[in-house]
């Protein structure tokens, strides 16, 4: 019997189903060594801990890791190709929760609800509407960077609200856009220097840490409005408390961050016009049975010597299969 190795406790029945067909093995999180028992691993559900050769090479046997999430910059997927390990993500999992939780950013920070809440709970005002300054959305642009699952979600919220969409993503196909009703623009350029709202839905890589910075906020119309549900390390966080600093943006919404966890020093947990979360766009019940039915299933299957649906080194599959064929 093959043996999975779960970084966390699994929500809901999946231990059970899993250990239906498997050997369950649980990190145990007393212990000083995060990925205590992984040793004995054929396959891992893993979370928000790294994977590189180092942590692989103590599992031998491993052939495969899966994400419970998009991301899966946390795997080093060259490291997992060159031990025959196939690296899975669960991409179809957080999408409405993380769109929703976008939404519900934009909304928070539009209504300055943050500050409202505040002054409400601190000060005593004969009249708070007066120094109400919130931001009505219908009828104003909402530019995505990245037009993946959670942002094609977010956009068919935003056109049902009034508001208009662009998108910039070169791996797009402008059809794609145009189905749903969204304009895609040419360059990143074009989609911040006409959005009233900006929100990131771009994965972690080289070619994109950093993506957001100084002189993309300055590209920014004045008073415009920044979401951010991808990754923390897509945005320079010191330009854009900048940008707030100097009143260029109207204010920033936050589920990622980078570090993560966010420091309790960190300039922009303390500002009344930026609303911050941490990492917990996709937690609902719904998100989380989503995610996990995937990342289970999709370690069964490869332990069956099935190709799973969202296999990202699909050129490891050969040498996967050759690896199981060899334990018997």
């Amino acid at each position: 019997m093959h043996t999975v190795w779960l970084e966390r406790e699994a929500p809901f029945h999946y231990k059970d189903y899993l250990e239906r067909q498997t050997q369950v093995v649980i990190a145990d999180h007393s212990s000083d060594d995060e990925y205590d028992g992984i040793g004995m691993a054929n396959g891992v559900i893993a979370s928000i801990s790294r994977y590189d050769g180092d942590v692989m090479d103590k599992a031998p046997d491993l052939l495969v890791i899966c994400r419970t999430g998009i991301g899966y910059d946390k795997v080093d997927v060259a490291a997992a190709t060159e031990r025959g390990i196939a690296v899975c993500n669960a991409p179809d999992g957080p999408t409405i929760s993380t769109a929703e939780h976008a939404l519900m950013l934009l909304f928070a920070v539009a209504k300055e609800l943050k500050y409202a809440e505040y002054e409400l709970r601190h000060t005593e005002k004969s009249d708070y509407y007066a120094e109400h300054q919130g931001v009505e959305l219908a009828g104003k642009r909402l530019g995505l960077v990245g037009f993946g699952r959670i942002a094609r979600h977010m956009a068919k919220v935003a056109l049902a609200m009034g508001m208009q969409v662009q998108a910039y993503d070169p791996f797009i196909d402008a059809k794609v856009g145009s189905d749903l009703g969204v304009e895609l623009v040419s360059s990143l350029q074009a989609t911040l220097e006409n959005a009233d709202v900006v929100s990131v839905h771009v994965p972690l890589m080289e070619t994109t840490r950093h993506l957001i910075n100084a002189d993309r906020f300055s590209q920014m119309k004045r008073g415009a409005i920044f979401i951010n549900t991808a990754r923390g390390g897509v945005v320079d966080e010191t330009a854009l408390f900048h940008a707030l600093d100097s009143g260029h943006l109207f204010g920033a919404g936050l589920d990622v961050m980078e570090p993560y966890p966010m420091k309790s020093d960190n300039p922009l947990l303390h500002r009344h016009n930026v609303v911050v979360t941490p990492h917990i766009a996709s937690a609902t019940e719904d998100g989380k049975k989503r995610i996990y039915e995937s990342a289970a299933s999709q370690v069964l299957q490869v332990l069956r010597g099935e190709k799973p649906p969202h296999l990202i080194n699909t050129d490891v599959w050969d040498k996967v299969l050759e690896r199981l064929k060899n334990m018997g």
